[in-house]
C-alpha cells in the first residue's frame, strides 16, 4: 500500500486543507476514489453510515476516502471508537482527520484528547500527520507556482513575481484573486503584469471576494473577516451602506443576465457571474434584493442595532448562495 493507512491534516486554512487531500489522493496512484465528507462540529459528526464505510469490508471493495472536517471538534468518545476500529481499516478505506483549530503558539494545536490515542501516537511514529499554520510570505511563492502548474498558466517575465506580492497571505482569499487572474489570462493563459491590478489591495472592498466565497463551505468567514479587517477604523454604518450598495449592483447584473441581457462591466467578470446568476434565478436575484433592503431599513429606523442588521444580512446571503450542509461534498 503505497500511502499511510490514515493520516491527519493539521491546518486552519480550509483552501490549503482541500489542496492537501487532493493531492494525498493523487499521489496513490488511483483515481476512482469516491470522497464522502463529514464534519465534525455536525450534531451528529460520524452517523452510521460513517461507521459502516469504516469497519464493513463489501464484496466487492470500492476505495472511499473518508473525509472528516474540523476533526478537532470530535469528543472523547469518538476518538475511543476510532482508535479501535482503524486497527483492520480495509486498503481501500482511507481516513482522513483535518484537524483545523487555530495555531495559538508554534506548537500545533491537538486535541489532548486525542494526543493521548494510540491512533494518533502511530501516525506521529510513522510520519502520518502534515502540518502547517497556513501561508506566509515565503509559502505564497511556491502556491502561486502550484496553482499555475495545475492549471496550465504561463507568466509574462515578471508578473509571477508581482503577483506573489500583491496577494493576500490566506489560502481562501488568495484562491479566489487567482480565480480572477485565470479568467483575466483568457485562451492564451497567460498572466500579464497588467491583470495584477485586479487583486483587491489592502483597504479596498472584498466585497467582490466575498461574494465569491459565499457559496463555498469555511470560505466566507475568511473573507468576511478580510472586509472587517480592512474597514476596521471606518465608520461600521458607512461599511454596511456600501455592502447594501454593493448588493443591489450585483443584484441589478445579476437580473440582466438571468433576462438574456448583456450587463456593462469586464468580459471574464461577467463570465465568472453568469453560472450563479442562472444558478439563483429570478426568485434568488428577488431575495438578494430583499436582504439589502430589509438591512437598509432596519439600520436607517434603529429597528435593529449594527451587529443585528450585519448577522442577519450575511446569514441570508450564506443561506442564499451556499448549498445546504448535508448536502455538501467536501
Amino acid at each position: 500500500m503505497n500511502r499511510p493507512k490514515y493520516i491527519f491534516l493539521v491546518c486552519p486554512d480550509p483552501e490549503l486543507i482541500k489542496s492537501h487531500v487532493n493531492e494525498r489522493l493523487k499521489a496513490t496512484g488511483k483515481d476512482d476514489w469516491t470522497i464522502k465528507t463529514f464534519w465534525g462540529d455536525d450534531d451528529d459528526p460520524l452517523p452510521q453510515t460513517f461507521w459502516t464505510d469504516l469497519t464493513i469490508k463489501s464484496l466487492f471493495p470500492e476505495p472511499k476516502a473518508l473525509i472528516i472536517r474540523r476533526a478537532h471538534s470530535l469528543k472523547a468518545e469518538h476518538w475511543d471508537k476510532l482508535d479501535a476500529s482503524v486497527k483492520g481499516l480495509s486498503s481501500d478505506i482511507y481516513p482522513i482527520f483535518c484537524l483545523e483549530g487555530q495555531w495559538k503558539t508554534k506548537k500545533a494545536p491537538v486535541p489532548a484528547t486525542l494526543s493521548r490515542r494510540n491512533l494518533f501516537k502511530k501516525a506521529k511514529k510513522d510520519g502520518w500527520i502534515w502540518e502547517s499554520q497556513g501561508l506566509d510570505y515565503r509559502s505564497l511563492g511556491e502556491f502561486v507556482r502550484n496553482w499555475a502548474r495545475q492549471n496550465n498558466i504561463t507568466f509574462e517575465p515578471g508578473a509571477d513575481r508581482a503577483l506573489t506580492q500583491a496577494l493576500p497571505v490566506d489560502a481562501v482569499a488568495a484562491r479566489l484573486e487567482l480565480d480572477k487572474m485565470e479568467l483575466a489570462a483568457g485562451d492564451e493563459r497567460m498572466v500579464r503584469k497588467e491583470h495584477i491590478g485586479l487583486i483587491a489591495q489592502t483597504g479596498e472592498m472584498a466585497f467582490f471576494d466575498l461574494m465569491d466565497a459565499l457559496a463555498q463551505p469555511g470560505a466566507e468567514a475568511a473573507v468576511w473577516k478580510r472586509v472587517i479587517d480592512d474597514h476596521a477604523k471606518s465608520a461600521k454604518d458607512q461599511m454596511l451602506f456600501n455592502l447594501i450598495g454593493f448588493l443591489a449592483s450585483q443584484a441589478r447584473m445579476y437580473g440582466q443576465i438571468v433576462g438574456g441581457e448583456q450587463p456593462k462591466g469586464a468580459p471574464f467578470i461577467i463570465k465568472k457571474k453568469t453560472p450563479v446568476a442562472q444558478r439563483l434565478g429570478r426568485a434568488g436575484v428577488a431575495r438578494m434584493i430583499d436582504l439589502a433592503l430589509d438591512a437598509e431599513f432596519s439600520i436607517k429606523t434603529g429597528a435593529r442595532k449594527y451587529e443585528e442588521v450585519l448577522d442577519i444580512l450575511i446569514a441570508g446571503l450564506i443561506d442564499l448562495f451556499q448549498p445546504k450542509r448535508q448536502q455538501r461534498r467536501f
